[in-house]
């Protein structure tokens, strides 16, 4: 009953996981689109409501897997063990990678704040010295010339950031394939009758091999020094 029930929780665990991962993606997305809005929208904080709920639904996830796991059997609990600490360090993966961006969008969205309220000063400062007639004119065009400047710098880092966040979201795509991989193997392992003892033969003849071979070289050496 234990193993039906961690199997269905981990599914879940797995599910819940993919969602984070497509979440993260999209939220991430918003750093290339803060030069088009100082405020966060109501899309991007439910996208981050959404994140956090799931991070708390996996952490809730864990806590079963470990309970299900201290009363299962030895021969089960360490292959159950290293699923467990699989998911909890994808977890934690998630959760830096959520802050990260979380403060990333957080900083540039002060930044771009800061900026515009200096430029405002700026621009209005600038209009109550001109004269009358040209205080309609300057402005406009000033503040024409600051956008295109802040485009370009927001377009340049834009690009950096979108390489940097596409990479990260390919590395941790490849590594949860080869590691879901790596655990339905030992799963699939763990499941055989008597493959533990077969895999255990293979690795003690490899060692028996191993040290035969070993002492065949040390002999030849010996012979090549005193023959």
């Amino acid at each position: 009953m234990s193993s039906s029930s961690f199997s269905q929780i981990r599914s879940q665990a797995l599910n819940l996981e993919n969602q984070t991962e497509s979440l993260l993606s999209k939220y991430s997305q918003y750093i290339q689109q803060l030069s088009q809005s100082l405020e966060s929208s109501t899309e991007e904080n439910q996208i981050k409501q959404q994140i956090n709920d799931l991070l708390t639904k996996r952490d809730t996830l864990l806590q079963k897997l470990n309970r299900i796991s201290e009363s299962s059997t030895q021969e089960l609990s360490t292959s159950k063990i290293q699923q467990i600490q699989r998911h909890s360090q994808i977890l934690k993966d998630n959760r830096i990678s959520f802050n990260k961006i979380d403060q990333t969008i957080q900083e540039e969205r002060n930044r771009n704040n800061l900026l515009f309220s200096i430029q405002s000063d700026i621009t209005n400062h600038k209009r109550r010295n001109l004269p009358e007639e040209q205080q309609e004119i300057d402005p406009d065009s000033y503040i024409l010339e600051e956008s295109q400047r802040s485009d370009n710098l927001n377009s340049i880092a834009n690009r950096l950031l979108q390489g940097a966040y596409s990479t990260r979201d390919e590395l941790i795509n490849q590594r949860n394939i080869l590691s879901n991989s790596n655990l339905n193997i030992m799963s699939n392992i763990q499941s055989i009758p008597g493959i533990n003892v077969l895999i255990s033969k293979i690795n003690s003849r490899k060692k028996r091999d191993t040290l035969i071979l070993a002492v065949i070289i040390a002999v030849c050496i010996l012979l090549l020094f005193f023959v």
